[in-house]
């Protein structure tokens, strides 16, 4: 068996398909839907879900930005070292149903877990991951064992300035086979596998990057619950059309930036890519779908799962809206607070169903402040 692959030129255009191996069996969309259904204690693709799952986004939640100054932004919440064992494990401990990460595979084809296209030392070189071995890697950041001296890390933030990165809690970078062994097998795993946004991605890259991933997934995977997930639409493609086993989302902004590749610039869009690749869901921006609240009936009328992600997934009310209204999951980064309130979600009275509902007033005017506050510093793409 083959699948064929398309991939987009700078325009977004399909060029002529690349075949590649489906090693891992055949694709079968109603097969994981209804595994992933078993998983979710019988929630239903495009069907209103009274439970609202808690995703932790890069485990308990990624760590602080910086300032346009280089300095870490104050805040009351304590922070550990994101894409962590002890971040994923914290998480699970707090009741999150999955937990994010972002997978990149190193030089010597290890996949390895960290959301940065380049990761940063003491040197102030930025490396690509996929540019380096996975002892490089691991040499980086906090160590394993007294005898083995700490690396520090440093981030280059959205305004271009470089700054130690620091958390109140770390722990050494991990891979994802380490993540599969040393994570509370009762927590699943939403496996997002990581691309360039802006540089394109080979054919070859594609399918070293997921052939390499989803061989750790099959020797290690033993049971956990687990969905796949990538920006890229050619590579959840590829992610669908090589396994049978686990559901495959496709991430997207939403519309809120443009991107040279229109399959990335609106709902619409991330709805067709889905039908034509046989994939079972949408991860969108939030705000994507709380200023335009029908756009999650489209995604129901596609029988699709809709997660979302984004600041606002932080605000209890925000993600009460969104579960009035359909959505059937969210990537939150204050994981103690709504995996707390996640209770309360499903207590809460039921609206008369209907997609796109709007809720009460008291909600609009916390949700409406919110949009005034929060601020988006991502890189538009023309």
């Amino acid at each position: 068996m083959r699948a064929t692959v398309f991939f987009a030129d700078s325009m977004g255009l399909r060029t002529p398909p690349v075949q590649v191996s489906n090693s891992l069996g055949d694709s079968s969309t109603s097969a994981r839907q209804i595994d992933f259904e078993n998983q979710l204690k019988g929630s239903r693709a495009g069907v209103f879900n009274p439970k609202v799952l808690v995703i932790g986004h890069r485990g308990c939640g990624k760590n602080d930005a910086t300032s346009s100054q280089g300095e870490a932004v104050a805040t009351r919440r304590p922070s550990i070292r994101e894409n962590t064992i002890a971040s994923f494990n914290e998480a699970a401990r707090n009741g999150v149903d999955f937990v994010e990460f972002d997978v990149q595979v190193t030089k010597d084809g290890h996949p390895i877990i960290f959301h940065d296209t380049h990761i940063i030392a003491e040197d102030m070189v930025p490396r690509k991951i996929g540019d380096i071995t996975l002892q490089e890697f691991l040499g980086m950041g906090r160590q394993k064992g007294f005898d083995k001296a700490e690396r520090s890390l440093y981030r280059k933030a959205r305004d271009g300035i470089v700054s130690q990165w620091t958390a109140t809690t770390e722990d050494p970078l991990c891979t994802l086979e380490d993540a599969f062994k040393h994570v509370d097998p009762s927590v699943g795993f939403n496996i997002e596998v990581k691309f360039d946004y802006i540089e394109e991605t080979s054919d070859l890259e594609l399918q070293r990057v997921i052939h390499s991933t989803m061989e750790i997934v099959r020797q290690h995977s033993n049971g956990r619950k687990i969905y796949l997930s990538s920006f890229h639409p050619d590579a959840v493609h590829l992610l669908g059309s090589m396994q049978s086993t686990y559901p495959v989302f496709f991430l997207t902004i939403g519309g809120l930036y443009r991107f040279n590749d229109e399959r990335r610039n609106s709902i619409q869009a991330a709805i067709t890519v889905c039908q034509q690749s046989q994939l079972q869901g949408i991860v969108t921006e939030v705000n994507a779908v709380l200023h335009e609240p029908s756009l999650i009936s489209l995604v129901k009328e596609a029988h699709l799962w809709l997660f979302t992600f984004g600041e606002l997934n932080n605000v209890e009310e925000a993600v009460h809206k969104q579960k009035d209204a359909g959505v059937d999951g969210v990537i939150a980064d204050h994981v103690m607070e709504i995996a707390k309130a996640k209770e309360s979600f499903i207590a809460r009275k039921e609206p008369k169903h209907q997609s796109g509902s709007n809720g009460n007033d008291e909600t609009h005017e916390i949700i409406d402040g919110m949009f005034n506050l929060i601020s988006f510093s991502g890189r538009m793409v023309k």
